[in-house]
């Protein structure tokens, strides 16, 4: 039983270790990606701004590591900022990092490690009784969150 525990220890790492940033898709104007900087009340008011004032039908929120509370966090409080009318449908995976090992020693060659790391999706959907709320908000002209003007 030893044996095979000792095999999926990592070995000893002589040098520094850079992590990369991880990769992800080009980003549509409603993928918000939480970041230990991200402020829930900010991006709390972002999502209710694109839900109501700019009317898209769904938001999508991603935390990776320990983001992934904060996410939910934003999620859920959303929710309760826009009176329930939105549902959330979550979607947990796995993300394959890439970390470089800078040696000490400057005569040996950089090598690179993977690691795994957990990240959260969640969708938020408006539900019918939300169009009803966007039709008492007044469209805005521009678009703060894009900073210019809305194409007719």
């Amino acid at each position: 039983m030893k044996e095979s525990t000792t095999a999926l220890k990592r070995t000893p790492i002589k040098g520094d270790i850079h992590k990369r940033v991880p990769q992800r898709p080009a980003a549509a104007l409603t993928d918000i990606y939480v970041s230990q900087k991200s402020k829930i009340p900010v991006i709390v008011k972002r999502i209710r701004q694109l839900m109501m004032s700019e009317r898209h039908e769904s938001v999508s929120v991603h935390g990776m590591g320990a983001m992934v509370l904060r996410a939910i966090t934003i999620a859920q409080r959303t929710q309760a900022a826009l009176e329930n009318q939105v549902t959330l449908s979550m979607t947990t995976h796995t993300v394959t990092l890439v970390d470089d090992i800078i040696p000490h020693d400057m005569d040996e060659d950089i090598q690179s490690q993977q690691r795994q790391c957990s990240a959260i999706r969640i969708d938020l959907g408006a539900k019918p009784g939300l169009a009803e709320l966007q039709k008492k908000v007044t469209r805005t002209a521009t678009h703060p969150s894009r900073n210019r003007k809305l194409r007719r």
